[in-house]
């Protein structure tokens, strides 16, 4: 069969336009460096963590995947050294890990973490290495298990939650002290109040209706380790040496656990 010349000029146009393609996706495929677990070494400078070759001791630029003829570890991208672009870490089935993006050396953007299954595990997100946002985490169902609100890089409001959606725990910061509240069936069932600034630390159990169960402190003096039974204006009725009467205080290790 005869071909015309349009139908002729026709195919090798054709061919040369799939030729093309095929270069261009082979030049993706060939666009990063595979490399072993050993073959950099990271020095920090200025805060900031550098990447180099062993072989080279050039600073690592591109694209890098660091794995063996079995599997793949972890995949990420430089520019003079500094991780700039995605930083993908992988589980051993081959699932991704953690994927972290940065900026000069510097996370940029969302850390998302996932479970071996897939399933999102926990998110982040950093501007200039500075958490901003709010935290969250997530049951391998995919439902939420925590939610923190963050201000000034700084976790100052945390909520936990079981399967059913549920907040069964819930964390604050109130006057420079940190609170955490343990919830039962949408009641406080125990407060554990932190300072921030020195060692003070108390816990309160709760009866089922609201009233103090029992309120404790614990403190240490000079290497010497104390329980402090309080009433509920935080004075202090009773205080134990747990060395010298172990006796006394083993009734309230229960609460302290």
């Amino acid at each position: 069969m005869k071909l015309s010349k349009l139908t002729f000029l026709f195919l090798i146009h054709a061919l040369s336009i799939l030729g093309c393609k095929s270069s261009e996706k082979d030049k993706n495929e060939d666009s990063f460096t595979f490399i072993g677990r050993n073959a950099f070494t990271i020095n920090v400078y200025n805060g900031l963590e550098y990447y180099r070759l062993n072989e080279t001791q050039k600073f690592m630029d591109g694209y890098y995947v660091v794995g063996d003829k079995m599997s793949k570890w972890e995949e990420f991208e430089f520019k003079e050294g500094l991780l700039n672009g995605d930083y993908i870490v992988f589980h051993p089935n081959g699932e991704m890990f953690s994927h972290t993006k940065y900026s000069n050396g510097k996370k940029y953007g969302d850390e998302l973490m996932y479970y071996p299954n897939g399933v999102l595990n926990s998110k982040k997100t950093y501007k200039n290495d500075v958490l901003v946002g709010n935290v969250y985490s997530y049951f391998d169902s995919g439902k939420v298990q925590s939610e923190s609100k963050v201000v000034d890089g700084e976790s100052v409001e945390t909520l936990h939650y079981n399967l059913l959606g549920n907040i069964v725990a819930q964390r604050f910061i109130k006057d420079s002290r940190t609170i955490t509240q343990r919830i039962v069936e949408g009641k406080i069932y125990s407060e554990m109040v932190s300072s921030n600034y020195d060692s003070y630390e108390t816990i309160k159990f709760f009866n089922e209706d609201g009233s103090t169960k029992i309120y404790l402190q614990k403190e240490e003096i000079n290497g010497t380790f104390y329980i402090i039974e309080l009433d509920d204006n935080g004075d202090e009725i009773l205080r134990v040496d747990v060395k010298a009467n172990p006796d006394a205080a083993m009734k309230y290790f229960q609460y302290l656990k």
